[in-house]
């Protein structure tokens, strides 16, 4: 029975080992990408060229390698928070009314912005997911981001259901969270941890 508990134990401690360092090594620089963005509409592409693709921050880089649904990501923010949510997750549902009220209030700031990381298995789900909630903030897939074992968006932080992440444009990561409490919380009180700088 000891030796179950200790297997156990060991078991736990090696998957936060594993997936702590793919976070831990968020913070590196990625190389220059053009960006591109899709919406519900179609798939359409933006190449960026010179400096402005430098002024830009390496999240704001990551997300160009994503495929990005309903409307555009604020590539000039300064914070991006991370939200991971699904319409199978209740507590889930239970944090979109929060996210899609904040959100509001996000995109008014112009230095934050919220992108949503949605754990449905397709693009239409997800896309119904969203829309059920009127939610107009802009999200990707978490299939695609799983594909890049986490590392594809610096600061995205450790998925969960619902968890969410705050990162600086650099990919430093702020805070993360898994739990309809502090998820909620998190969206609710967002200027602390971005632009008021409380943290």
């Amino acid at each position: 029975m000891l030796f179950r508990q200790l297997y156990i134990v060991l078991l736990v401690v090696c998957g936060v080992v594993l997936w702590c360092v793919p976070a831990m090594a968020q913070g590196e620089e990625l190389g220059e990408v053009e960006g591109h963005v899709s919406s519900a509409k179609g798939r359409k592409k933006k190449a960026k060229k010179g400096g402005a693709q430098e002024s830009r921050g390496v999240v704001a880089r990551a997300l160009g390698n994503f495929d990005v649904y309903n409307g555009k990501v604020n590539l000039k923010a300064d914070y991006y928070i991370f939200l991971y949510s699904a319409s199978w997750c209740l507590y889930c549902r239970e944090c979109m009314p929060v996210a899609v009220d904040e959100y509001k209030k996000i995109r008014r700031s112009r230095k934050v912005e919220l992108v949503l990381i949605c754990g449905d298995k397709t693009e239409g789900e997800a896309k119904n997911y969203v829309r059920a909630y009127k939610g107009k903030m802009p999200y990707l897939m978490f299939d695609a981001l799983k594909a890049t074992n986490f590392q594809g968006i610096p600061g995205c932080g450790m998925p969960g259901f619902p968890a969410v992440s705050v990162a600086d444009k650099d990919g430093t990561l702020i805070k993360s969270v898994v739990g309809a409490g502090q998820v909620q919380e998190v969206l609710s009180n967002w200027k602390d941890y971005t632009v008021s700088g409380k943290r």
